[in-house]
């Protein structure tokens, strides 16, 4: 829960509604990071605008910062899937409203990041290229099944083509 006490948001739509654009950090009082309290720098990370630690290297990325990020690597918005869903909250505090941020598993992948439900995500060092990684995997594993899923339908049609039925009548003389 953010300190306002509303609810984390799930999935794209609800992500984007709550998300800020790139141009939202130019008029944001300097934030510090969550786990230094060091003023975070505003810099590109992987050609998408964010705010970095200098100390920690952590990133503070809006949900649409995040979503571009994604982007790098998979843009297919309809196959991402659920973005996250909390688990508990941890002690570090939001770098713009200064609330606990929440602990969740990345898409339900095994990385483990931390968010406001309002303002955006908290990624560690390398947590960045972690979420490429993650997102150019599934990208190649939704190729392999749509190609698979192509050539069990060609072979379902080929079944059930009447040539094939004749033959198969023809061979058992019928």
């Amino acid at each position: 829960m953010c300190p306002q006490g509303k609810s984390p948001k799930f999935g794209r739509e609800e992500r984007l509604v709550a998300g800020h654009s790139a141009d939202d950090r130019s008029t944001s009082p300097q934030m510090k990071c969550p786990k230094c309290q060091v003023e975070l720098q505003a810099k590109d990370d992987h050609g998408v605008p964010a705010h970095v630690c200098p100390t920690c290297e952590g990133v503070w990325l809006t949900p649409a910062e995040l979503d571009q990020l994604e982007n790098e690597a998979f843009a297919d918005e309809a196959n991402k899937g659920s973005l996250y869903v909390v688990t508990h909250q941890t002690e570090l505090k939001c770098p713009q409203c200064n609330g606990p941020l929440g602990r969740f598993d990345y898409r339900f992948f095994d990385l483990q990041m931390d968010c406001c439900p309002e303002h955006g995500f908290w990624l560690e060092k390398g947590e960045d290229d972690a979420v490429l990684q993650i997102m150019g995997g599934e990208a190649a594993r939704l190729k392999r099944k749509f190609k698979a899923e192509d050539a069990w339908g060609r072979y379902m049609a080929h079944l059930r083509s009447p040539s094939f039925v004749s033959k198969i009548k023809d061979l058992f003389g019928r």
